[in-house]
């Protein structure tokens, strides 16, 4: 598996051409090696007539067959021996079925390499002590919550001086601690460190608008500080404002510029991280592709039609998610169209398909806030 790991070593982490060859390979391998280590994938790639020598060009890509997203909230296919697993994340909705999904060390270590290689590439790593505000759920003992997984992980990119978590656990249930979180930023812009703020954007929109509601003065955070937002705005949608509306909310508010606000993409059944460029666009960077497909026939579809996100990634050797087919409306874009100066093509997250009463992690989230 040589091409896969040659992908964590390119430091231009949008750079398609000069990779393509190698994700190709990469792709051809993983088959492989989950066709032999799991029996449904194996007969999945029979059902399909598919064989991994099919993959020539980024062309070919499409052909790999797909499962869609919500197998994982119903089955458990495992490529490794369960001894194997070293973690198990969980999608958080509070009724309904959850995704989960498994990691070996191997799979596990390169999802962090390539968050990592994100925060390099955007100039987010930090020797410096940080102060962290975590708009997700506080971590309990034996908690396999894919949202609080993530953003525990991201502690890593620069060392902690403090660090809050915004959904207090209280012995049986997650709640919004509003006053906790207010008295918080207070002490972090006293104590002039740097702020790294991470989790659902809806829980740092109604801590700001309360904030203005009450008439609370506008905080002046370190200059360095960042916010890195994911999860939507599920089940409050009634109440969304656009993503540059609350970046300037920030700017307004919490004293630091729009620029170092970003929203993160990612989810628990496809786990590699999306991050947004300075002008707020979501770049595919070299660990995946994304193929747009029609909604009805899953035909792929050209540039700037929406349609089903179909993810592919050589990441996971421990679960068949190779082409995971999203239930995210998206559409995909040249990259020369966003204008930061990163070529590789971006999409423009639109929703999600469908009415089902399933819950994600932000609806269930954004229920914490109501009454």
């Amino acid at each position: 598996m040589k091409a896969r790991e040659r992908l964590l070593q390119v430091k231009d982490i949008y750079d398609h051409p000069q990779t393509e060859a190698d994700f190709i390979e990469a792709i051809r391998d993983v088959v492989n090696i989950q066709s032999e280590h799991n029996d449904f994938y194996h007969r999945l790639l029979a059902q399909k007539n598919f064989e991994p020598a099919q993959l020539k060009t980024a062309a070919d890509l499409a052909q790999v067959p797909l499962i869609h997203a919500t197998f994982f909230k119903y089955y458990v296919s495992l490529s490794i021996p369960e001894d194997q697993i070293v973690e198990h994340a969980t999608s958080s909705g509070t009724s309904g079925q959850k995704s989960q999904m498994f990691f070996d060390q191997d799979s596990w270590d390169y999802g962090q390499a390539m968050v990592k290689q994100q925060f390099a590439y955007h100039g987010f790593l930090s020797n410096e002590p940080t102060n962290y505000l975590l708009y997700t759920y506080e971590l309990v003992g034996g908690s396999e919550l894919g949202t609080a997984k993530t953003d525990q992980g991201l502690l890593q990119y620069a060392p902690v001086n403090e660090s809050f978590f915004a959904l207090r656990y209280n012995g049986h249930d997650h709640e919004f601690d509003f006053w906790g979180t207010l008295e918080c930023l207070k002490s972090y812009e006293q104590q002039g460190r740097p702020v790294r703020i991470f989790g659902f954007p809806s829980f740092l929109y109604f801590t700001l608008k309360q904030m203005k509601t009450l008439k609370i003065p506008p905080l002046k955070l370190h200059p360095d500080s960042m916010t890195m937002l994911g999860g939507g705005w599920k089940g409050y949608a009634d109440q969304q404002i656009s993503k540059m509306e609350l970046y300037q909310l920030v700017e307004e508010m919490l004293g630091f510029s729009e620029k170092n606000c970003r929203d993160g993409y990612g989810s628990t059944e496809h786990s590699v991280p999306y991050f947004e460029c300075a002008n707020h666009q979501f770049h595919i960077p070299i660990y995946s592709r994304l193929i747009v497909r029609d909604v009805a026939s899953l035909a792929p579809l050209p540039d700037g039609v929406a349609g089903f996100a179909n993810f592919i990634t050589p990441h996971l050797l421990s679960v068949p998610g190779i082409s995971v087919l999203m239930g995210d409306l998206v559409s995909k874009h040249p990259g020369a169209e966003c204008g930061c100066g990163i070529s590789a093509p971006f999409m423009k997250v639109l929703g999600r398909a469908g009415t089902s009463k399933a819950k994600s992690c932000a609806i269930a989230a954004s229920e914490l806030l109501k009454g």
